[in-house]
């Protein structure tokens, strides 16, 4: 079972969605959004597999930032290394993931952090440009920093290479 969960982490990840829901059957969810003075049925697009992608992250991080410890889980994102759209192999391999504040998850994706091979924080330089406190406290300040290390699903070092190398802005 194991050795098929890492061969392909989406159909696990389906199977166990599948499970659950059926365990679940029953319930359903109507998602409406709020419009001006009234509402509207809104068709939202899932990620399938996320729920298991977030779980296996926040047992991996035992429920805590990598980066900054916060421990708050409505807080916490499970962060792709290798975006989703690019690497639809492993959108779900727990291996491809971070779990990050987020604001660290926003500033990962946006290239002005990455994790360096001896799984520090590097914080994208042009940052250092940007005025006040608030940047220089929240995100500055981890620049060196070693991460959190997971309990389990080590981040894939292949995956933190293409962060650094195609989102990182430091290069």
């Amino acid at each position: 079972m194991w050795a098929e969960m890492q061969q392909d982490w989406e159909a696990f990840a389906v199977e166990t969605r599948r499970a659950v829901e059926s365990v679940q059957s029953g319930r359903t969810k109507v998602i409406l959004r709020a419009g001006l003075g009234g509402e509207r049925l809104a068709t939202i697009r899932v990620r399938i597999g996320q729920t298991f992608f977030r779980d296996a992250l926040l047992s991996a991080y035992r429920g805590r930032c990598c980066i900054t410890g916060l421990a708050t889980s409505d807080l916490l994102i499970a962060s792709h290394i290798v975006p989703w759209r690019e690497d639809r192999a492993n959108r779900v391999n727990p291996r491809n993931g971070l779990l990050l504040s987020a604001l660290h998850d926003r500033a990962f994706d946006r290239g002005l952090i990455t994790i360096a091979e001896d799984m520090t924080v590097h914080v994208w330089s042009g940052l250092a440009n940007e005025t006040g406190r608030f940047l220089a406290e929240t995100i500055g300040a981890f620049h060196g920093c070693p991460i959190e290390q997971a309990e389990k699903f080590q981040p894939e070092p292949e995956f933190l290479d293409y962060h650094r190398q195609r989102v990182f802005r430091g290069n």
